[in-house]
């Protein structure tokens, strides 16, 4: 349904970093930086899916990321709690939303609501 998204952010090398651990193990690399903008998009993928734009300011925005499986859930929460990014969520069923709905969240660094899920 949805081709491509893109979110504003301030502190734009601090959330090209952090997009760029996070979403690694969910398949999902950075195809194309430059001083302004970066866009991100599936490994093995040409196409840019998801785009990060420097602004002056941002609206706090909750994002939520297919993974493949339940490893790829516990890669993404592993990966970032070594990189000492704030957890929002510890990983784990989410019965409240779905009895199958796994998941972690983080707050990137402009105070985006980050998610990796799968259903079980």
């Amino acid at each position: 349904m949805i081709d491509h998204f893109e979110i504003k952010v301030v502190d734009f090398d601090a959330c090209v970093a952090f997009y760029s651990k996070v979403l690694t193990p969910l398949g999902i690399e950075l195809k194309w930086l430059d001083e302004a903008a970066a866009g991100f998009g599936l490994v093995g993928e040409p196409n840019t899916r998801f785009l990060i734009e420097k602004s002056d300011q941002s609206a706090p925005c909750h994002i939520a990321f297919k993974a493949n499986d339940k490893a790829s859930v516990e890669a993404f929460h592993r990966t970032g709690i070594e990189a000492g990014f704030t957890c929002h969520g510890e990983l784990g069923l989410r019965e409240h939303y779905a009895p199958n709905y796994y998941a972690a969240f983080f707050y990137d660094p402009d105070g985006n609501n980050i998610e990796a899920v799968v259903f079980l």
